[in-house]
């Protein structure tokens, strides 16, 4: 069904809301530390702990898990965009967040 998505429009409306969970966070996306510690904590986010309970006032750990699900999106988006033969990306913040991703992803690896 990608082939009737629009991968492109899908990475700028993810970067938009990557830019909101940063604001809420209080983290500037030029930060390469922050977004490196944001990315590992994607990278170690594990399916399970998806039925945790958060408290409604806890903003900053609903912002942290939308982040990680929109982390989710990107990858899924530039996949689906890879089997149709294009290359996906978003805004200068999509690229800094996958720059800190790809980071601690190798970090991790040694």
């Amino acid at each position: 069904m990608s082939e009737l998505e629009n991968q492109q429009a899908d990475a700028l409306q993810i970067s938009s809301e990557l830019a909101r969970c940063l604001i809420a966070l209080n983290v500037d996306w030029s930060n390469h530390t922050e977004l490196r510690k944001l990315a590992r904590g994607a990278l170690s986010y594990k399916s399970e702990q998806i039925g945790q309970h958060l408290e409604a006032t806890d903003f900053e750990a609903h912002a942290r898990l939308k982040f990680y699900g929109l982390v989710a999106l990107m990858f899924q988006t530039m996949e689906e965009g890879a089997q149709e033969g294009e290359h996906i990306h978003g805004t200068e913040l999509w690229k800094a967040v996958a720059r800190a991703l790809w980071a601690e992803k190798e970090a991790a690896a040694k």
